[in-house]
């Protein structure tokens, strides 16, 4: 029987992004007869999506709507884009994202094959402009892989998923469950929404298919973006275990322990490298994560959505 996919494509004012995003989804193939719905969520409160998405053509079997939703923040975009959808299976796309031709059929092969709530694949990096020196660790630190054969379980490794290209069954987002807004600046929404579900006995794999690009702008190729957010990452670490229900205590305090080694071992080695004339990009992002769980519970982070939004 056909299904209906719905795949949510949140977009910030990025409309050169948003059109390569979308074309790459209208391009899908091997569907099988299944329904693909391209649910476009326009954050900007002032809208332009929609004008964008005029432009794409779509074949049959392929429908693209838009959907403005004007209070600024990445999970409260795509909450407004799982209240649209109207599909059985429900995948996300970044709009700084593109996925090769076979990723949908791919991903439903693993999602019906492996009996999953939910599946999850690579996320590979591409760097545009005249790439740095040191473009392998840009890349790393824009990839999402954790090398493991389909059908792997991996509701173990939520911290390490991407949502970018994954997939779930609508009845993921039943009893209202939803991304929290209250990290809509800063991110986790994903890892928290993760971690509930496997807490709720989801079943949640991996896909070794093709890989989902995110295309990285120039303007992120700089060091001390990659250390914010490497900051951030690390206060995630512990800001999302102290959301669930109840707080998961023992894994902040695995998590700060991490934080604090981290810190001890990298944290002089950043140093001494300064003394020599640069921040070692490696030890310093080491650290980095480490200062942020050991000082998640204070004050505000930086935001890397919304208004405030880098790069």
């Amino acid at each position: 029987m056909a299904r209906t996919v719905s795949v949510i494509v949140p977009t910030l004012r990025r409309p050169d992004g948003l059109a390569r995003a979308v074309a790459s989804l209208a391009a899908q193939t091997g569907l099988a007869g299944d329904v693909l719905e391209i649910v476009v969520v326009d954050n900007a409160p002032e809208g332009g999506a929609e004008a964008v998405c005029a432009q794409i053509p779509c074949p049959d079997g392929v429908r693209l709507c838009t959907v403005h939703e004007p209070r600024m923040g990445v999970a409260t975009a795509r909450n407004a884009g799982i209240e649209a959808a109207s599909g059985e299976i429900v995948g996300f796309l970044d709009d700084d994202c593109t996925a090769p031709p076979d990723w949908l059929a791919t991903r439903l092969a693993c999602l019906d094959n492996g009996e999953a709530d939910a599946v999850f694949g690579p996320r590979h990096a591409v760097l545009e402009g005249n790439p740095p020196a040191d473009a392998a660790w840009f890349a790393s630190a824009f990839t999402q892989d954790l090398r493991e054969e389909s059908w792997t379980p991996v509701s173990d490794r939520c911290d390490y998923l991407p949502l970018t290209g994954a997939l779930m069954n609508r009845s993921c987002f039943a009893a209202g469950l939803r991304f929290d807004p209250r990290l809509d600046r800063i991110g986790g929404e994903d890892i928290l929404l993760f971690k509930t579900l496997r807490e709720s006995g989801a079943r949640m794999v991996w896909c070794a298919g093709p890989a989902v690009v995110e295309h990285v702008p120039a303007s992120r190729l700089d060091h001390a973006y990659i250390w914010r957010r490497r900051y951030v990452s690390g206060r995630i670490r512990c800001l999302v275990p102290s959301m669930l229900r109840p707080p998961a205590r023992r894994e902040i305090a695995v998590q700060m322990a991490k934080g604090a080694a981290q810190v001890a071992l990298a944290g002089p080695l950043a140093l001494i490298g300064r003394l020599a004339g640069h921040w070692p990009p490696q030890l310093t992002s080491v650290a980095l994560s480490g200062l942020g769980k050991l000082s998640w519970w204070r004050g505000a982070s930086p935001r890397f959505y919304g208004e405030d939004h880098v790069g």
